[in-house]
């Protein structure tokens, strides 16, 4: 069995959990068993695969906490707010108050709240319920799975501070207990988790990731095939599958730079996500790389004894790759899309600064960009980028779209694929974009663009920040539609590199060194 490791799949993904759905779907289509696991507790994880129709099972995918509290197969039987008890002595002279904008409801006794029942957005399905004291304090609250069952009571301190949690069972017993504690700083911090009657024993751990090796460690225990771990984010998983005492085969994903510099690979400080694995590569059976040149790289710096596999993260299916070719006259005039969130790595100042400069010789350039906002330091990139939209004057040009889970018509109607980023480390978009006709203009940086860009057949790779030769490539295809529909012709051709076949050929490589490994064990 082939285990996937994250924190959560969210309803807005990543470039890594859109990588883990690609790797599912052609998992299953060649009948091999495999799992996403993810770490953090999350009681719409079900049914935000269901909204976001991200194709996942209930066997494709395993939440720890699930997982101890047997709650990984659950039917869904929806708890609406006349299911909550309400204590017997409470229901005199008990008000009844709805909020709606904060969508619950809050229940009163001579005046004094005593409870709040809170619902899941635009349903009438409970979501949680907040208990108060004779004080009117928080006292506790119960948080609901919205497949339907009471799964985690958490209890409040005076000053309205967690001091404990339980995670439930869907039969209502305690499956995990956290506890809350002041560390020497005067700082609440989790400071055990306690693991109750798990196959009748209970267990206790210092960290949640102890809590994830053991629970890595009984599914490879369990597992009656060897069990490989895929380390797809590093900061949530890595010490938990490094330190596994079962029998395993580790694989560290680097699924971005593994340098601060991803231009200067041999000198540069290492990603904070990827230091202590690259530190400890003893304890790691393999490594995965997107693009042969990073894997050269890591191999000339790190020398490492155990195999690199270079293994895209990108699939482009079979229907895509023979879907009918769309003409660039057939396209929206100008259109340049990025699909990226709005962060500091992503330079999309650099981009809109571009757009802006071909704006002089191209009137009908436009720019739409997809993608989240980054919220870091109270959203500062964000706030930058719409300051310089405004400051160019580029309001009815450049717009910002947000995240969006189907960009396939994006594709089809967009002409350039532009990106501006410092460091990637493969950028999935990019290679949905060519497979879709859409040509890139990027920036030369390590390790995705310059790879699957191959310059002058389905786009062109141009020197860092060097936005102001990006605009002139804007003018140049722009007005010259017979070399634009020659690199987008390039760039249909050159998807087939991520075709299925292609693709599933460098995992069997990596399962066959596992399976030779383990038998020689």
């Amino acid at each position: 069995m082939l285990y996937f490791v994250n924190f959560n799949m969210p309803v807005n993904k990543s470039g890594i959990e859109h990588a883990q759905l690609k790797r599912i779907r052609l998992f299953k289509n060649h009948q091999v068993p495999a799992k996403i696991v993810t770490r953090d507790y999350d009681p719409q994880l079900h049914y935000n695969q269901i909204i976001s129709k991200s194709g996942l099972d209930d066997d494709d995918l395993l939440n720890e906490f699930d997982y101890f509290q047997n709650a990984t197969h659950v039917k869904q039987r929806p708890i609406s707010p006349k299911d909550i008890k309400i204590p017997q002595n409470f229901q005199v002279n008990l008000k009844s108050k709805w909020n709606g904008a904060n969508n619950y409801f809050e229940l009163y006794q001579n005046n004094k709240i005593k409870m709040r029942i809170a619902l899941f957005f635009n349903t009438k399905q409970v979501s949680a319920v907040h208990y108060f004291d004779h004080f009117e304090n928080l006292y506790r609250v119960d948080d609901y799975d919205r497949r339907g069952f009471r799964s985690r009571e958490e209890f409040y301190t005076p000053d309205n501070k967690i001091n404990m949690e339980q995670y439930l069972r869907p039969d209502g017993s305690v499956a995990i207990q956290v506890f809350h504690r002041f560390d020497r700083m005067t700082k609440l911090k989790v400071s055990q988790y306690r693991l109750v009657k798990f196959r009748g024993k209970d267990y206790e751990f210092n960290t949640i990731s102890e809590l994830l090796r053991f629970c890595l460690d009984d599914l490879a225990k369990n597992d009656p095939q060897v069990s490989i771990f895929v380390s797809d984010r590093t900061l949530v998983d890595d010490w938990a599958i490094m330190n596994m005492h079962q029998k395993s085969y580790k694989v560290l994903h680097l699924h971005n730079s593994q340098t601060n510099d991803a231009n200067d690979p041999m000198h540069s400080g290492l990603n904070y996500n990827y230091e202590l694995s690259l530190n400890n590569l003893d304890k790691w059976n393999a490594i995965i790389t997107s693009t042969r040149k990073q894997a050269n790289d890591v191999a000339k710096r790190f020398k490492p004894q155990i195999p690199i596999f270079i293994i895209p993260v990108g699939i482009v299916p079979e229907h895509v790759l023979n879907e009918p070719r769309i003409p660039m006259e057939q396209r929206t005039a100008g259109k340049v899309i990025a699909v990226a969130r709005i962060s500091n790595e992503k330079r999309l100042d650099d981009l809109i600064r571009a757009i802006g400069q071909a704006r002089e010789s191209v009137p009908k350039i436009s720019l739409d960009i997809y993608g989240y906002e980054n919220s870091e330091d109270n959203y500062s990139e964000p706030k930058k980028v719409k300051k310089v939209i405004q400051k160019l004057g580029l309001q009815d040009i450049v717009k910002l779209k947000g995240y969006t889970n189907n960009l396939v018509p994006i594709y089809q109607s967009a002409q350039i694929f532009g990106l501006t980023s410092r460091m990637e480390g493969f950028d999935l978009a990019l290679m949905e974009a060519i497979s879709h006709g859409v040509v890139g203009e990027v920036y030369d940086v390590n390790y995705g663009p310059n790879s699957i860009i191959k310059d002058g057949v389905n786009g062109n790779i141009i020197e860092l920040r060097n936005w102001h030769k990006m605009a002139n490539q804007f003018v140049k295809l722009f007005e010259n539609p017979n070399l634009l529909q020659k690199l987008s012709s390039g760039a249909y051709a050159s998807a087939k590199e991520y075709s299925p076949e292609n693709i599933w050929a460098t995992w069997i490589n990596l399962i066959q060194d596992a399976n030779r490994k383990n038998q020689g064990n």
